[in-house]
């Protein structure tokens, strides 16, 4: 699926789904939104970009922490 540069960051929003993923038997739209909050909530980076060939990429950047 190629979303749109516009829409990368809408994706992210509770229940929010594009058009063309609209069907009776695919999410809710959720999952994107609880992994941003995760990542928020301890400081780590998600992102998604498309790929120059299609599709998308999702990418979760965990910084290394020395242990306490």
């Amino acid at each position: 699926m190629r979303i749109p540069a516009a829409e990368l960051e809408n994706v992210f929003r509770p229940f929010y789904r594009l058009e063309s993923s609209r069907s009776p038997v695919t999410g809710g739209g959720l999952g994107l939104s609880i992994a941003r909050q995760l990542s928020d909530a301890n400081g780590w980076k998600f992102a998604l970009m498309s790929r120059s060939g299609g599709g998308l990429e999702a990418q979760l950047s965990i910084p290394n922490q020395a242990p306490a």
